[in-house]
């Protein structure tokens, strides 16, 4: 297997427009605004309104840090788990809850193209105790401050998934990432802030999610 590199790759940038609403407070005398009037300034309202999260502010980001690329990898069906030494990262697979790195659509996200993705084929799971239940899950280092960036979609061609981030320390979650469909050319693109040192994992519930890159650092 291919050291587990990870490049720059991002998409699925999302944009939040806030919608104006005109009140009509008509003093005596005085025409009440028509409803052209009204069309204009809701219009006005939406092309002013700033993004409240632009995943674009992600694309072709530089941190220091470590990162996993599905590109990087040779493609296989995982039925134990891989420890890639180099990067840090994990992928914690099973003979019955196996992980999967395949070929997917081609697609330009900023600078990079991806061509492979890791599917999780399945839900996973991370539950603390004396043996961990720990499958379908990738799991990394990080330090108090860094980010966690990952570029994910679900398998399914319709529905939204969640992703979890969680601390393995405690089996926190500190984040949820909602992975968006598959629509062939597209990903989410998102980020999770890490508050304390230790080891994290992502893991996909309600079915399948594909992960083409994470990168965790600052």
């Amino acid at each position: 297997m291919k050291k587990t590199m990870l490049s720059m790759a991002t998409l699925a940038m999302a944009a939040i427009f806030a919608t104006g609403l005109v009140s009509c407070n008509k003093k005596d005398g005085e025409k009440a605004p028509s409803a052209e009037t009204n069309a204009e300034a809701k219009t006005e309202t939406v092309e002013t309104a700033a993004p409240a999260n632009d995943a674009s502010a992600l694309i072709n980001r530089k941190i220091e840090g470590i990162y996993i690329n599905a590109n990087d990898l040779e493609k296989a069906v995982l039925t134990e788990t891989l420890v890639d030494e180099v990067s840090g990262f994990t992928l914690n697979a099973t003979a019955e809850k196996s992980l999967e790195i395949k070929s997917c659509d081609p697609r330009q996200i900023g600078d990079d193209l991806f061509t492979q993705t890791i599917s999780t084929k399945g839900s996973g799971k991370f539950v603390l105790g004396e043996e961990p239940l720990n499958f379908r899950t990738i799991s990394f280092p990080a330090k108090a401050g860094d980010s966690i960036i990952v570029y994910a979609t679900t398998s399914s061609k319709t529905d939204e998934r969640p992703l979890h981030v969680v601390n393995m320390a405690n089996a926190e979650e500190i984040g949820t990432i909602t992975m968006m469909p598959d629509n062939g050319k597209d990903m989410t693109v998102a980020e999770v802030l890490v508050k304390e040192d230790g080891n994290y994992c992502i893991y996909s519930t309600s079915g399948t999610g594909y992960i083409y890159q994470i990168k965790v650092g600052k």
